[in-house]
């Protein structure tokens, strides 16, 4: 399963696709970012009805490091979009 963000890095704001829609449960994922750099990742469908992505470290196409971090998402009219990074990830 992929999740697809719109930029090369997640931020609060950021859009992204998930091509295969939500899972119902717990998924490993990989993380695609527009700079063509992938990296781990786990969606998780924890106790409110907005999922978390986690993503594992990783380093964008210029080399900068961006450590591990977990995102709440949510679904607009326009689509996923990242609405707030959490202070730490779900327990994997």
């Amino acid at each position: 399963m992929r999740v697809l963000l719109r930029d090369t890095h997640a931020y609060a704001g950021c859009r992204l696709d998930l091509p295969d829609g939500l899972p119902d449960r717990d998924r490993d994922v990989i993380v695609g970012f527009s700079d063509g750099v992938e990296a781990p990742g786990r969606l998780a469908r924890v106790e409110t009805p907005e999922p978390v992505l986690t993503v594992a470290a990783y380093r964008t196409a210029r080399g900068t490091g961006i450590g591990r971090k977990s995102w709440r998402l949510r679904q607009g009219s326009e689509g996923w979009v990242i609405a707030a990074r959490l202070s730490s990830g779900p327990r994997d």
